[in-house]
């Protein structure tokens, strides 16, 4: 049992050497292939995830309703994350978006002593950017917050939510015909492995050789090419 092993695995290393040519034909085959598969699978990850730190860029501004108690900017807090589609939501207090302002612009600081111009306001950040529409419609709707005052890029909202819709879908199209090209790429530069070699394989019929004898060896070599190949891809 151990000199068959030793024989298939000898026959399939030898292989190997003995077609050179073909040996290198097939693993820069499956190296392009998978290379291709790769790259498109690496810049798809990169859109998406470019695409996903706009969505934290994003956001919505709520305005909460002048004269509205400190104790119920807990219950707007607690009502606002529980709309569908919230990530997070902050509560500005008016005093640091004053200060805020002041600082941001020293020009201004003769200001100081007047009346506080801002109100308390929640920034709100989103799980998706195509939820933004029904989230600022839900929002507007919660109780001590201004229905009127609900502030976000709508325009860029939109442009980006298409956006990322477009590139998953590309990514998911292209990368399916590419998975195709790239099997029959392999599939032919097998193929013609075997064939190269079919009076090889015919002799080894005729003198007896069993179905695994002559199968064995060629799906050695094929791991061993898709092995090269795939590193090769990598290192790429």
């Amino acid at each position: 049992m151990l000199d068959r092993i030793q024989f298939l695995l000898g026959e399939g290393f030898l292989s190997l050497r003995r077609n050179g040519w073909m040996t290198f034909a097939a693993i820069s085959t499956v190296a392009v292939a998978l290379f291709l598969i790769g790259g498109l699978a690496y810049l798809h990850g990169l859109m998406k995830s470019y695409a996903g730190q706009m969505t934290g860029v994003i956001d919505i501004r709520a305005i909460v309703i002048d004269g509205t108690q400190t104790s119920e900017l807990s219950r707007i807090a607690k009502d606002i994350r529980s709309i569908s589609g919230v990530k997070a939501a902050f509560l500005i207090p008016k005093d640091k978006a004053w200060r805020k302002f002041l600082d941001e612009n020293p020009e201004h600081k003769q200001y100081a002593e007047l009346e506080n111009p801002y109100p308390d306001s929640f920034k709100i950040t989103l799980t998706d950017l195509k939820v933004a529409e029904n989230v600022a419609s839900e929002v507007a709707s919660v109780k001590g917050v201004s229905g009127k005052d609900i502030k976000y890029l709508k325009e860029v909202s939109n442009f980006l939510a298409q956006a990322q819709s477009i590139v998953s879908w590309l990514g998911f199209a292209v990368g399916g015909l590419l998975f195709i090209t790239a099997g029959i790429l392999i599939y032919n530069a097998i193929r013609l492995t075997v064939i190269s070699r079919r009076l090889e394989i015919r002799i080894m019929q005729l003198v007896g050789a069993s179905f695994l004898t002559v199968r064995v060896p060629f799906y050695i070599e094929g791991i061993v090419q898709g092995l090269i190949g795939g590193g090769v891809a990598v290192f790429i």
